[in-house]
């Protein structure tokens, strides 16, 4: 049995700049009362509540006050995505459909998430494409502030549906960041970068994945790596 650990933003799908934008402008105006925005904070391969955490620690708040305004801010978000994510705005990336589909019907492969978004927006975000159907479960940005904390919990989730049947030996991690590569070296995952985020393919070599695809088209390569170990 395998189990395989799927980002979201940049790998399964892409949510137009602008909507995204314009969700981190909101969130910060009506949180903080900050009209000018988040401010620079590096978004990339971070938990949603990470984000927002540096957003209010860079715009003044004390450590007591941001994770008080980070529940606010998380519930904001959540509106924000219920209004604007659609079929238009949200984009499924190459090959991710036909991907899914093949490994959903192969009876060693089990599929989860570990992503960063919090879980209500990481299934907006998959609905409108009908993507949940594939992930029963996974590890969010809800669950821990530091990605590399999430693995652990994904194991978890995954052993509870399958009485124990996985180990981190036995598991992939596939996503777009430098962050996804790291979490996955701090347990012993392997990982397959996909060059479809912020990341170049070459830049993402720089990391050292296990393997590296442009997208997830690439059908054959990446069964060919998944069966490898």
């Amino acid at each position: 049995m395998k189990l395989i650990l799927f980002d979201i933003d940049g790998t399964l799908v892409h949510v137009r700049s602008d909507i995204t934008a314009g969700a981190l402008h909101e969130v910060v105006r009506l949180g903080l009362g900050h009209a000018d925005g988040p401010g620079e904070v590096e978004l990339h391969g971070k938990t949603d509540r990470q984000i927002m955490l540096e957003i209010c620690l860079t715009l003044g708040c004390g450590a007591e006050e941001a994770q008080a305004r980070c529940d606010v801010m998380q519930d904001l978000l959540m509106d924000y995505w219920r209004r604007h994510l659609t079929g238009e705005t949200v984009r499924v990336l190459p090959g991710v459909h036909d991907l899914l589909e093949r490994l959903h019907g192969m009876g060693n492969i089990t599929l989860g998430l570990l992503t960063g978004n919090l879980e209500r927006g990481a299934r907006l975000k998959l609905a409108p494409h009908d993507l949940n159907r594939f992930f029963p479960f996974g590890a969010f940005g809800c669950d821990a502030v530091e990605r590399a904390e999430l693995p652990p919990v994904a194991l978890r989730r995954a052993n509870e549906r399958t009485n124990g049947a996985f180990t981190f030996q036995r598991t992939l991690i596939v996503g777009d960041s430098h962050r996804d590569i790291a979490c996955a070296r701090a347990w012993g995952i392997r990982s397959l970068a996909v060059a479809t985020g912020v990341l170049s393919a070459g830049e993402l070599a720089l990391h050292n994945p296990d393997a590296i695809c442009a997208s997830l088209a690439e059908n054959d390569y990446i069964f060919e790596f998944i069966q490898s170990d």
